[in-house]
């Protein structure tokens, strides 16, 4: 086999793969309103109980994680407003920390716990025929498996941002006091200054679109487990990295997009 062989195989594999995810997401999405009329008690069950393995048990590692990466955030902006402004503690604050930072590592962290668990999870139930036990007794696994960790882990990675931007924002207030005393209101206007039109949406884009495709990617790894054991620890494994790269491919899409576009405009001024 020739490397353009080779290249278009795995171009293929790609492919296919990225239109297996999207057709899981969407099944997952569609089961809501076909299984609208069934017994909810069970769904928001599983979902809580997603939502306090991601968000509740994750609250203690983001909140040292965010206190460590505001204090450092904040001591470097105040280092440099010195040269350019207090503005600049602003505009580190809001790009740096809150656009960039808490979402990425909030995925980093609920990679690291919750899509390797959950890929633990369905894998060894593949192994031990648990999810063909479910479809025997007419239960859907998309419906009972996949969608309450689809909603609960999305839901706990938006609430772990913004709870990961509002104890750096915190911190870096309180680091600030210590080496240049900053009014709170201030403070808050330079953070707020510096928020861009875009900033908004496009924080919402890294976190759904983040949140939604780690954990599709962990249930549909742990679904791809066949029947022996030792296929579960490589599930995992390609889980995780693979949930780490489309994070990272999706915060430079967005960011890269935000930025070429802000130029753009700015061209678009000077040339008027």
């Amino acid at each position: 086999m020739n490397i353009f062989d080779k290249t278009g195989k795995a171009f293929f594999n790609f492919v296919r793969y990225i239109l297996v995810l999207f057709t899981l997401f969407y099944l997952s999405l569609k089961v809501l309103w076909t299984n609208r009329k069934l017994g909810h008690r069970e769904f928001l069950r599983q979902v809580l109980m997603q939502i306090y393995f991601t968000g509740i048990q994750a609250i203690l590692p983001i909140l040292v994680l965010a206190l460590l990466v505001g204090t450092f955030a904040i001591i470097s902006a105040m280092g440099g407003a010195a040269f350019s402004g207090a503005e600049q503690v602003g505009r580190v604050v809001t790009v740096v920390l809150i656009r960039e930072l808490a979402p990425l590592l909030t995925g980093s962290i609920i990679i690291a716990r919750s899509i390797t668990a959950i890929t633990t999870e369905l894998g060894t139930m593949r192994v031990q025929r648990e999810i063909e036990a479910l479809e025997a007794m007419g239960i859907s696994p998309i419906h009972h498996l996949i969608t309450p960790r689809l909603v609960g882990g999305v839901l706990s990675f938006a609430a772990l941002t913004v709870f990961f931007g509002f104890v750096a924002l915190i911190s870096g207030f309180l680091i600030a006091q210590t080496m240049v005393p900053i009014p709170i209101e201030l403070f808050v206007h330079f953070v707020f200054s510096a928020v861009q039109p875009t900033d908004i949406p496009a924080l919402g884009i890294k976190v759904l679109g983040g949140g939604a495709g780690m954990f599709i990617i962990a249930c549909y790894h742990g679904l791809s487990v066949r029947r022996a054991s030792t296929e579960v620890p490589v599930a995992v494994s390609t889980a995780a990295l693979n949930a780490f790269v489309f994070l990272i491919a999706l915060h430079v899409g967005v960011s890269a997009s935000m930025f070429l576009r802000s130029n753009s405009f700015e061209l678009l001024g000077v040339v008027l």
